[in-house]
This record gives C-alpha cells, sequence and structure tokens, in this order.
C-alpha cells in the first residue's frame, strides 16, 4: 500500500474487537446477543473466538442437534444477511504449551485440544488456506519461547497490545510487542476486549482496521497487511508512513540516505498531549510534548542508522489514553 497510489481522503476507519466469547465457550451473552450489542455500541465489526475445546459439543437448533461451531457460523451469516453497517466474523482461541494462547480468525473449520508443537499448527494454517494468527494477552517470556521462522511469520499476523475492559483488568503489551519486532517478526498492532460478558464495545480500547470498505476480504487484507493500529479511544484517527510506505509496510532503503516519518493523528472528543516515534528495543527516536491539540501533523527526517530495522509511532491523549501504530519495516542496501 503506497502513498502515493493512495486517495488518503477516501480511506475509512472501522473500529471493532476481535477477541471476544459467547456463552458458546466461557462468555456470558449468546453470539447473536454479542454482535446486537457491539453494532448497538457504534461498532463496525466482531470478531467471535469462543475457546476450541468446546466447539465440538452439540447445541439444539430447529429440533436437531449441530455442533457449536456449525451453530456460530450460522448466526454469523444470518447477522450479516440482516445488517450490512456491520461485519461479523468467527474464530477460535486455542492455547499452545510454548506460545500461550492464540487466535485463530476467520478459519474454514477448527480444531479442539492444546497445540504441543508450533509446528502442527502451522500445517493446519496451511491446509485452511484463510486463516491468521494472533496472539493474545503475551507472557513477558514470549520472546525467548518463540523461534522466528519464515512460515511462522508469515502466518503470524498480529498481536495484542492491549487486552481487556477498562476499568475493570486491563493491561498494555508494548514491550512484548517491541521484542517480537525485534526478532525480526512483522507483526501488526491491535487492541482486544477479550470480552466475557454482554459488554462488547462498552469500553473504546478498540482495533481499528483502515481500508476502502467493510467486508470480510478487506478486512483480512488489512490485517495481513497490517493496515491496522491499536486505539483507546474509538474516535482516534491515525496515518502513518516513511517516505512513500504506508503502515504495516517494508520499505528498502540506500543505507547512506536519510528517512522521512510522518504521522498525522485526529480525535475530535479527545486532545493529543504527546506522539512519539520508537524504533528497536522501544527506543524513542522523537518525542513531542505538550502538544494539547484534537490534531496533529508531523514530518521529520534522520539520517539511518542499520540497527533500526522498525519503526512504530505512539500516541498519547490527555485523559491517559494511548494509540499504537503498526510498525513500518526497512531493509538497507
Amino acid at each position: 500500500m503506497d502513498k502515493k497510489s493512495i486517495p488518503f481522503d477516501k480511506l475509512k476507519f472501522y473500529y471493532g474487537i476481535p477477541h471476544s466469547h459467547t456463552s458458546l465457550s466461557t462468555g456470558k451473552s449468546s453470539p447473536y446477543e454479542s454482535l446486537e450489542h457491539a453494532r448497538s455500541n457504534g461498532l463496525d465489526f466482531l470478531i467471535i473466538t469462543d475457546h476450541n475445546k468446546y466447539l465440538s459439543e452439540t447445541i439444539k437448533e430447529k429440533n436437531k442437534e449441530i455442533s457449536k461451531w456449525e451453530y456460530l457460523n450460522k448466526c454469523i451469516n444470518k447477522f450479516n444477511k440482516k445488517h450490512s453497517d456491520f461485519l461479523a466474523l468467527c474464530g477460535f482461541e486455542a492455547k499452545s504449551t510454548t506460545l500461550g494462547h492464540l487466535n485463530i480468525l476467520c478459519p474454514n473449520t477448527f480444531f479442539t485440544g492444546i497445540i504441543p508443537d508450533i509446528k502442527y499448527l502451522l500445517l493446519w494454517l496451511i491446509n485452511d488456506h484463510t486463516a491468521l494468527l494472533s496472539i493474545n494477552h503475551p507472557k513477558n517470556s514470549i520472546a525467548k519461547k518463540i523461534e522466528f521462522t519464515p512460515i511462522l511469520d508469515k502466518l503470524l499476523c498480529s498481536i495484542e497490545v492491549g487486552n481487556g475492559i477498562p476499568p475493570s483488568t486491563y493491561t498494555r503489551y508494548d514491550s512484548q510487542f517491541f521484542s517480537l519486532l525485534d526478532k525480526g517478526f512483522k507483526i501488526g498492532a491491535i487492541n482486544s476486549q477479550d470480552n466475557h460478558k454482554l459488554n462488547q464495545g462498552d469500553s473504546e480500547n478498540l482495533t481499528c482496521v483502515i481500508s476502502h470498505k467493510l467486508n470480510k476480504n478487506s478486512l483480512l487484507d488489512a490485517f495481513k497487511n497490517r493496515h491496522i493500529f491499536s486505539t483507546e479511544s474509538k474516535t482516534l484517527k491515525m496515518l502513518f508512513s516513511l517516505n512513500s510506505t504506508f503502515m504495516g509496510g517494508t520499505i528498502t532503503v540506500d543505507s547512506s540516505s536519510k528517512i522521512s516519518l510522518y504521522l498525522q493523528v485526529e480525535d475530535h472528543i479527545n486532545k493529543i498531549s504527546k506522539v512519539q516515534f520508537l524504533t528497536n528495543q522501544g527506543k524513542i527516536i522523537k518525542e513531542i510534548k505538550d502538544i494539547d491539540l484534537h490534531n496533529v501533523k508531523y514530518i521529520f527526517e534522520k539520517e539511518v542508522s542499520l540497527n533500526e530495522t522498525w519503526f512504530v509511532a505512539k500516541v498519547y491523549l490527555n485523559n491517559n489514553k494511548e494509540a499504537m501504530s503498526s510498525p513500518i519495516f526497512v531493509n538497507y542496501e
């Protein structure tokens, strides 16, 4: 996605939750109730990701016993047919022995049980053809336990940099995000409410998808290309680029040249107090403080440094809310 080829004024920002549970597993509300609640709160999408060990259980639907997975997909299809202004999708959450809890987003089918070896999961994902992999509420040790491979890097699309529902339990995972970027993983930043009650969208910590339209293929493309960002304000919009490369992309630059980073942020409700540009090991390379504005456009040039292989932008709002861009990756020649 190149800045020169994008009509920026035609970009749309869609806000939703990529990690949520229903009464089909450990949640309290039914799939349909959850979707209705998310839509009534002004969200644009919800991905229901119930725990996989429950999905082979059966449920009665129209005097017929069907699996919970089949029932969930019927609910998703029914809701999407009824509402053209909202996108309902499903996936499932699975536990692995090395990487903790993972979300498998938009697969064709599901599996049960704990993942004993990540290699088995990668084979399953390859055979599924459409599913994407995301890391949930990562542990501090995740960078030590995960081994970089090109196949895993290709299938792993995102990591939660925020999880939970303020003012209840809510955790940020900036350091875990940065540590995986340092290992070479090209992953995007998302925020999930991990709902277990009927509270989808009651708080504003959300994932924003930047796309031209809202449908399944567009959303999957946005996740694959990391045209996504984490935000704790549903009125915040962010555009981030490096030279002519849009957020999520990879650029190759001359090792003796300069690079230009551009950030545009606006939030008509909350004022922006500070913005930062960060690189490897979470190092802050530029910080602008005491902004106190609803709209910020900032551009700066810097000499390249061969040990800086990724860049992200972080936004701080006056009410202590934050937003984190997905990275832009740099190769040198």
